[in-house]
This record gives structure tokens, sequence and C-alpha cells, in this order.
């Protein structure tokens, strides 16, 4: 079927059979479309890739259950929709079309996510709530790995998380970097499939030795694990945190002014970090041995057949 269709920018998807959202809408584009779906009709709710920059096709199929305009600014007499929509069904569309009066999704097919896993295509929802972040934990037997990647129901704002033990499948470092990646894909393109799990991966771990080189070149040490999808916590991370406020209060307690103490603190964070992780600082190595020694992240590539078994370790949901 061919539906309109609201393209979402932060991953915010109403949960499937009964979710219920309400969001506000000045852009003319998207009123008039609403305003021709009217109450009660149906509308494709699909996140925009920001790591993409495309539009992905899985997402809601929702109903509007109410419209009414509110004013934006008190007295201004300037409104803007408010808009209550209720998930459906998952689904995708086969492509979009941009018209005069909306965006249409064209094809729109239903998708069961628990028929696709056991069909051997696992996923992971994003739908219904946000996920904020995650850790990994390991074992007495030092065998066991866990990853959880928590967050929060966008109706009742109870935190909610999903977890697994890739017990047999991955080493410590791989866990981070998956922990990192499941996190990225679920923001991005609100579920996350093997396909999308691999890309995240590498663009998470890109963005990580680019954070490094960065902070090793211009000795910005608080650089370090700032990546698009938020700050990555590692050893690295934590101690140039520790190091730079050691350093700072310690110039400051022998006279030197705030932004002198701060430079001095920046150069010898780095010279610690360099010495005792054994990072080296010429250019050639630093970016991969900060990755790998001092963030504790594994960047090689993993076939498709891995991570759809790592998948199907997770719930579909956290609710499941």
């Amino acid at each position: 079927m061919d539906i309109f269709a609201l393209p979402v920018i932060n991953g915010v998807l109403p949960r499937p059979r009964g979710g219920v959202l309400t969001g506000f809408f000045i852009d003319p584009y998207f009123s008039k479309m609403i305003t021709l779906v009217g109450k009660g009709g149906e509308v494709f709710l699909f996140p925009y890739s920001k790591d993409d920059d495309t539009f992905y096709p899985v997402g809601i199929i929702a109903v509007i259950e109410d419209i009414w305009a509110k004013e934006m600014i008190a007295g201004q007499k300037k409104y803007g929709l408010l808009v209550k929509i209720i998930g459906q069904e998952r689904g995708k569309a086969k492509g979009f079309d941009l018209t005069s009066e909306g965006i249409v999704a064209k094809g729109v097919e239903k998708l069961n996510f628990y028929k696709l896993r056991s069909g051997g295509f696992p996923v992971i929802c994003g739908a219904g709530w946000q996920p904020q972040g995650g850790y990994t934990t390991f074992g007495s037997d030092k065998k066991s790995i866990n990853i959880t990647i928590y967050g929060f129901d966008y109706e009742s704002g109870k935190r909610v998380s999903i977890t697994a033990d890739l017990k047999g499948l991955v080493e410590a470092e791989k866990a981070h970097t998956i922990e990192h990646g499941i996190i990225r894909s679920l923001k991005n393109y609100g579920l996350c499939t093997a396909k999308t799990l691999r890309n995240a991966m590498q663009r998470e771990t890109q963005e990580l030795k680019w954070s490094i080189e960065i902070g090793m070149a211009h000795r910005l040490p608080e650089f370090f694990g700032i990546t698009d999808s938020g700050i990555c916590g590692n050893p690295l991370t934590y101690l140039a945190s520790t190091y730079l406020n050691e350093e700072i209060i310690k110039n400051l307690k022998v006279g030197e002014n705030f932004f002198d103490s701060l430079e001095l603190a920046r150069s010898k964070t780095i010279s610690r970090l360099a010495q005792d992780m054994e990072i080296s600082t010429n250019r050639e190595y630093r970016a991969l041995q900060g990755l790998k020694k001092g963030m504790k992240h594994d960047d090689t590539y993993e076939e498709m057949e891995k991570l759809k078994r790592i998948l199907n370790r997770f719930p579909i949901t956290p609710w499941d």
C-alpha cells in the first residue's frame, strides 16, 4: 500500500500495537500532509539516517488519533499542530516519493520481527524506547560476557534494557565494540540488524580512532572517546579525565592561572597516558594502539553470520 510518511531524525518511533506518541509540527509541508491524512488516517513513521544521510525504509505504520492546534508563543497567534499517534504494525517501504502534498511511502508491507528471527534474520527493535547507554560485564569464571543496553520507555519514562550473554562468541574487546554498535544502530535506524550493526561498529571505531588522533595531535585529551553516538566509557577516557583534573589542580596550587594550568595539564596528561598505557605518540601507530590498548576496542571485520548469532542472543524488545 502507498501511504503518507513522516521521517524522524531522533529515532523516536511509537511501540507497535498501541504505543502512543505526541508530536508538535510547525513546518507547513508536514502540517499540510497531516491535515490531509486527518484523524483516523494511517501514516508511516520511518527513520532518517544521519550516518547514511538518507531515508531508512523500515518503520512503524501508525494511526493519527487526534490533531489540535497550539499557539507556539503565547500572544503571537502563531500556531503549530499537536498530533497524537498510535503505533500499529512494523512495516517496510519499497521507496519514497516527494510530492506537493507530502512524502509518500510506496508499497509498504507489514513486517513481523519474530517471524524474521525464526527465519534466520534476527532484529532488535528500537521502537517505543530510547537507548541511552550500555555496559559490558564479565563473569567470575572469565567466560561469561554480558552486554546490557539500557534506556527509557517513551510512554512511562521507566528504565528498560536488553541483555545478552555472548559467552563463546566473542572476546572482551569485541564485546565492547558490539555494545556501542548496537546503541548506535538503534539510535540511527530505530532497529539493529546484522548489516546495520556491522555498519555502526565500523563507523564507531573510525570515530574513536579520529578522537584519539585529534587528541594526540593537538594535545586535547578531553576529545578521547567522543563519537556521534556519545562518549565511550573506557580505560583511556577515564584516565584522561582523571589525569587532566589532577594536573590542573596541581598547577593551580603552585600559582598558575587557569588557562596556563589547563594547557600544561593537557600536555602532561598525554605524556602520562602514553607512558602508563604504552601507547605510541607516533602518528603512524597512535590511533590504532589507542583504540586497542587504551579503549579496549576491536576493529576487525566480522562476518554477517557471526553477527546474526550475536543478535539472536538478545531479546527483540525490552518487553520480551
